[in-house]
């Protein structure tokens, strides 16, 4: 879990009048949204947002997350996630680097030195709208998946607890219309799991809020010196409108760069 700070720059809020850009995906450290060049190009290293659609799974949040909603529907109150960019975003690792099942993955190595330094991202120690200088973070704490759901020794639910069974089986000491089960957390088609119900019922909103409460008393009990929920900001971009990024930049208010001729030399050699 991270406590995080916003300000984009006056530049976007000029031409937008919103607080956030749009969401841009990122993969492998490297961002493949087409506009990503011209976004940041046009209004530096702006934080994007967008709302989550609640048919896919029925989590809400307690503040009022997306103005382009039907009053009352649980749309007004939906996930959000958001895209910050980091250093050098046009470089990452290609799709055939990515280990999905690795526990680390040194994506600085696959961004070049000039790149970082032309690109320095919007990280810093403290956002201040400068187009360098998006957001910081704080890392507020952390909680395991296996304590959350109930799950003493991950091994045990999905491996041992069925060989086991099978072993018990093959040695005919059970009955033979005892069945041995291999646990799953989740089975999609089922909308339950196999050997736990802790996500069980992904579109019945009663349940998916039980699981935030979860989450969120166990953040507190972990670490009570932290609020043990933040407000969301609502994502509140409209649209990138025909044209705009070919606009002249207006400046007015605008907070200067940390590296100071970072509007001249952006992304010179992208």
């Amino acid at each position: 879990r991270f406590k995080v700070t916003v300000q984009n720059t006056w530049e976007f809020w000029n031409a937008h009048k919103r607080q956030f850009g749009a969401f841009v995906a990122y993969d492998g450290a490297r961002c493949s949204t087409p506009v990503c060049k011209d976004i940041y190009h046009q209004y530096g290293f702006i934080v994007g947002c967008q709302v989550c659609d609640t048919t896919v799974a029925a989590y809400t949040s307690k503040s009022q997350t997306n103005w382009n909603c039907d009053a009352g529907s649980k749309q007004c109150n939906a996930p959000l996630w958001y895209s910050l960019p980091g250093p050098c975003p046009a470089e990452g690792l290609a799709n055939k680097d990515i280990d999905a099942t690795g526990t680390q993955e040194d994506v600085g190595s696959f961004k070049s030195p000039q790149c970082v330094k032309r690109m320095p991202g919007g990280h810093c120690d403290a956002a201040n709208g400068a187009p360098d200088c998006t957001y910081n973070y704080e890392e507020a704490g952390e909680i395991m998946l296996d304590e959350l759901v109930g799950i003493d020794s991950y091994n045990e639910f999905w491996n041992t607890s069925y060989t086991k069974c099978a072993r018990k089986k093959a040695q005919g000491k059970l009955d033979d219309d005892e069945e041995c089960i291999h646990n799953k957390e989740y089975v999609p088609f089922l909308d339950k799991g196999v050997g736990m119900d802790f996500w069980n019922g992904i579109h019945d909103t009663d349940k998916c809020t039980e699981r935030m409460e979860a989450a969120r008393h166990l953040f507190k009990k972990k670490y009570p010196h932290f609020e043990e929920s933040l407000p969301e900001p609502a994502c509140e971009f409209d649209m990138y409108y025909d044209g705009e990024f070919d606009w002249p930049i207006n400046h007015s208010s605008a907070v200067a760069p940390v590296h100071a001729d970072w509007w001249e030399k952006r992304m010179s050699s992208q």
